[in-house]
């Protein structure tokens, strides 16, 4: 018979039911997983070693070993099909082409347009010759025919500078406020695809102006003596000068939130070259001299003959308006005029020149382009001796190179413009 302890003496240690309070499995078979050792038909590393464990005399017990998952990689972005900003292709360029010009095509205000612009110009024509055929008859109709017809090129030239401004410079703008032109930008064309297919519908747009007017003014140009290549060259600098007008439209569109914004501006640049800078070119006359020794050649006539050729040297005030020449390179009725074949000073002397008024212009551009020349000087061909051919300085080599920079860069800026994701977005811009 065990004796119990006395108070305040410790069960013996040898005493397992002193040191585990709790009851005792009555069966023989304990559990693989009871308190105590782990068994031994369980090999040591099957079991953790734990680095901290109970205090001692607390059981421990024997879990099973916990498997580590490799970590997730994510998923690779999706690819654009369409392909990189620059990314050009005839099927993609061609849909937002048509897109365009359906877009155009549904407002029937086109179509009374073109028609008034071809009642204005078969009226210009019938009234320019009406007057010669009825007081001088189809003799002299030649000279007048000429002059008619330089008047229609002008003409045409000046609708082009005011229609095609309104076509593309409220293209991108207007898309974006009306919430479609991210649509665009979310599909499968690249930003050049949508750039370029509105300025070519644009492009298309304005040449309808040219070709309605083409049964106008070809009558007028045979009845002028207008040569074949004279004609075409005029024709050829029309429609580039209208492609780089339609490329600046949509490059101010492309940066401008406003549609009214973006028109305002492209007519205000078409107003500056065409009218603003040849102000002040002229302006510069006045303010822009150099004195300058010149020889001159004048024949003082007598009562016993027919006089003789006086050389003499004066000191006169040249004004220099040919170093400031280059506000008139960019200036759309000049690159015309370049596209004029050349006439004769004394090409009053000559039967067969017909000066129209391109023609004329080109001469006055070419003799302002070499103002200190000798030949500027010369009163009378007859009495003045062999001077030297006066200088060829084309205008436009120049001109058509502005603004061919201007039309690709501003193409550019467009395309940049309209690339995705978009990194910078003005106050108040619309994405759809």
């Amino acid at each position: 018979m065990t004796t119990p302890p006395s108070a305040g003496q410790d069960p013996s240690p040898q005493d397992p039911s002193a040191q585990d309070p709790r009851p005792q499995d009555p069966s023989p078979q304990s559990s693989p997983y009871s308190y105590g050792e782990p068994p031994t038909d369980q090999p040591p590393s099957a079991a953790p070693q734990p680095t901290t464990g109970p205090a001692a005399g607390v059981p421990t017990q024997t879990l099973p070993p916990t498997q580590t998952l490799p970590p997730t990689q994510a998923a690779p972005a999706p690819r654009r099909r369409g392909g990189g900003t620059l990314t050009l292709r005839p099927k993609g360029l061609w849909l937002v082409t048509s897109l365009e010009l359906r877009q155009r095509l549904r407002s029937g205000r086109w179509y009374a347009a073109l028609a008034v612009w071809t009642v204005v110009l078969i009226g210009i024509g019938v009234l320019g010759l009406a007057p010669t055929l009825t007081t001088t008859g189809w003799g002299e109709v030649e000279p007048v025919a000429a002059v008619v017809f330089s008047l229609q090129m002008i003409l045409v030239l000046f609708a082009m500078l005011l229609v095609v401004p309104a076509l593309t410079a409220g293209s991108i703008n207007g898309d974006r406020t009306a919430g479609t032109l991210a649509t665009l930008q979310a599909s499968l064309l690249s930003p050049t695809e949508i750039v370029l297919g509105k300025l070519l519908a644009g492009f298309l747009t304005g040449l309808a102006f040219l070709v309605l007017a083409l049964p106008s003014v070809v009558p007028i140009a045979v009845l002028g003596g207008i040569g074949v290549f004279y004609f075409l060259r005029l024709v050829l600098v029309i429609a580039l000068l209208t492609l780089c007008v339609a490329a600046v439209g949509l490059g101010l569109s492309a940066v401008t939130n406003r549609q009214l914004g973006s028109v305002v501006l492209a007519y205000v640049i078409v107003f500056g070259v065409t009218v603003v800078l040849p102000v002040a070119w002229g302006g510069t006359a006045v303010f822009v001299t150099e004195e300058r020794q010149v020889t001159i050649y004048e024949r003082e006539y007598t009562e016993d003959g027919p006089g003789e050729c006086i050389q003499y040297e004066r000191t006169r005030e040249v004004p220099r308006i040919d170093l400031t020449l280059p506000l008139m390179w960019g200036n759309p009725v000049v690159l015309l005029a370049e596209a004029a074949p050349p006439i004769p000073e004394d090409y009053w002397q000559f039967d067969d020149e017909n000066a129209d008024a391109l023609r004329l212009l080109k001469l006055g551009m070419r003799s302002a382009a070499t103002i200190t020349h000798p030949s500027n000087y010369v009163w009378d061909q007859d009495c003045a001796p062999i001077v030297a051919d006066r200088p060829n300085r084309p205008v436009w080599p120049m001109g058509l190179s502005l603004w061919a920079l201007a039309g690709i860069g501003a193409t550019a800026v467009a395309v940049r413009t309209l690339a995705v994701p978009i990194s910078r977005l003005g106050k108040g811009t619309r994405i759809a």
